[in-house]
């Protein structure tokens, strides 16, 4: 799937095309377009995060999108990551990808009519990650279960910050 075909399922081209039309030259709005029809968005496995967009170097990679999230919340994900691509592709194009929160993607964001925060929040998501949390620790002193998504590393020793007890990894 690329930017293009994603945005054209949400229904969501028209507006994209219109806003890099009105916000570009026509040279300029042609090369960010072309370069928007090859970029790919992946399915994410993330739990905490509803989306990002990914550049090595000064190239674009692709867009993840966590997809478990609701359909509302996750169009507007993908209008962010958009942004970012937009963002970096037309003011530090060819290179690193930097303040990626900063006054160009917040342009971009107002442009497709969105505000410029940086966290969304999905229900969904906040459901999936809760029931893939596992115990992965007990404290030898105060019996708590310490719950985590990644298992701790059994060679190591850990604390319990409440009560400083040591941590027996499960």
């Amino acid at each position: 799937m690329t930017a293009l075909s994603l945005a054209e399922e949400f229904g969501l081209w028209p507006l994209i095309r219109a806003v890099i039309l009105a916000r570009l030259s026509p040279y300029e709005a042609a090369a960010l377009i072309t370069h928007l029809h090859r970029l790919p968005v992946k399915r994410s496995h993330a739990v905490q995060r509803l989306g990002c967009y990914v550049a090595r170097g000064g190239a674009p990679v692709s867009i993840r999108l966590q997809f478990a999230q609701e359909e509302e919340q996750l169009r507007q994900t993908f209008l962010h990551e958009l942004a970012h691509a937009c963002d970096h592709l037309t003011l530090q194009n060819g290179r690193p990808y930097r303040q990626a929160h900063g006054p160009g993607w917040r342009e971009w964001m107002a442009a497709f009519g969105l505000p410029a925060e940086r966290v969304g929040q999905s229900e969904a998501l906040a459901l999936l990650r809760d029931r893939r949390l596992k115990v992965v620790a007990v404290c030898r002193t105060c019996g708590i279960e310490i719950k985590r998504l990644r298992r701790f590393d059994k060679r190591k020793r850990y604390l319990h910050s409440e009560c400083g007890g040591r941590l027996v990894p499960v």
